[in-house]
């Protein structure tokens, strides 16, 4: 009687803890995989009393990832710290806040651990259910990048504002909160005298949106690996002609994403993920935005015709023959100006 009810306890127990571990965000849960076999044999060789034991541990390991799991800090994680420079690598490494925030190794393209996460964020998010709303939500996105002219972004130390120059403040801009602003601040590298500070070119930090629509599109098996290659490709060489290093590129990300997001005056917990994973990309030495080159060579896709070509390094990038510049950066009246 008591090797039955082992036996069924064991088994719904084992069912449950499974379920947990298929949809949790970590690996730890898979590390009490050998409880349920330990389980079994005790149940087998007629010591049911004992199989209770690991049972219960089981049982109070998925009840605690249930509950701490989903709030897992950020992490910087990679799947390969040695992996080869390739374009794709470059490219995961400019979305790679919104795999850090999930601490998920920001390096692998494809992630089955994050099927029902993506197909939730892109409907939320994108209206995107299916490879053809996919593929249009790539196009529109594109279309917008390069429609319009350059954007600034006006952020207000003093004030605690952030706001898009071409959309004129109104309502004051968007108010931060005193984290914020310091982040600002040390981000674009701004003194304690400076009052503005203006990034140019901002609105090319949504390229990082095209590139989480490539990666999710391949996990979710909407997008075929050639697809996925050379949207990932297309995507990279087209932001290394706009910007001219990491750091720009986390001024950027750091500004849009607030007036993207809703900076101060937001109460979601994935933004404040986020926000926090921007920090430890920008400050860590391991962080692939400190490792990796910014102007390494890439393979480029035409965006026409798909061809691939390499895209030899720059020197600077401004004022490339037959290339957009890049924005330069001066200081001026206690603020910083981007021109070019």
């Amino acid at each position: 009687m008591l090797a039955a009810v082992a036996a069924v306890v064991g088994a719904l127990t084992t069912g449950a803890w499974a379920v947990v571990a298929w949809g949790s965000k970590r690996r730890q849960p898979w590390s009490m995989a050998p409880l349920p076999v330990v389980a079994g044999l005790l149940v087998l060789v007629g010591a049911p009393g004992w199989a209770f034991v690991p049972i219960a541990l089981l049982a109070a390991g998925s009840f605690a990832e249930l509950v701490i799991g989903a709030r897992e800090a950020p992490a910087l994680r990679t799947k390969d710290p040695e992996g080869p420079l390739t374009t794709e690598r470059w490219a995961a490494a400019v979305a790679a806040p919104f795999r850090v925030a999930l601490a998920e190794p920001w390096d692998v393209v494809v992630r089955p651990q994050l099927r029902r996460q993506y197909r939730r964020v892109f409907e939320a998010e994108w209206d995107v259910v299916d490879r053809e709303s996919l593929l249009a939500a790539v196009d529109r996105l594109w279309e917008e990048l390069h429609a319009g002219p350059s954007a600034d972004l006006v952020v207000d130390l003093r004030t605690g504002t952030v706001r898009d120059r071409a959309a004129g403040g109104a309502g004051g801009g968007l108010v931060l909160t005193p984290e914020q602003v310091a982040r600002m601040r040390e981000i674009t590298g701004a003194d304690d005298s400076a009052e503005t500070v203006v990034i140019g070119a901002y609105q090319w930090w949504r390229s990082v949106h095209l590139i989480r629509l490539a990666c999710g599109g391949a996990t979710l098996d909407w997008l075929s690996p050639t697809e996925t290659r050379n949207l990932l490709r297309r995507v990279a060489s087209d932001l290394q002609r706009r910007y001219v290093s990491w750091r720009q590129l986390a001024e950027a990300f750091h500004g849009g994403y607030l007036l993207w997001h809703g900076g101060g005056g937001a109460e979601d917990t994935g933004g404040d993920r986020v926000w926090t994973a921007l920090g430890l990309l920008t400050t860590d030495p391991a962080s692939p935005w400190n490792l990796l080159p910014w102007d390494m060579p890439l393979e480029r896709v035409s965006y026409e015709s798909g061809a691939v070509e390499e895209e030899q390094p720059h020197a600077g990038r401004a004022g490339s023959a037959g290339r957009p510049r890049a924005p330069r950066v001066r200081w001026r009246g206690g603020g910083r100006e981007a021109v070019g």
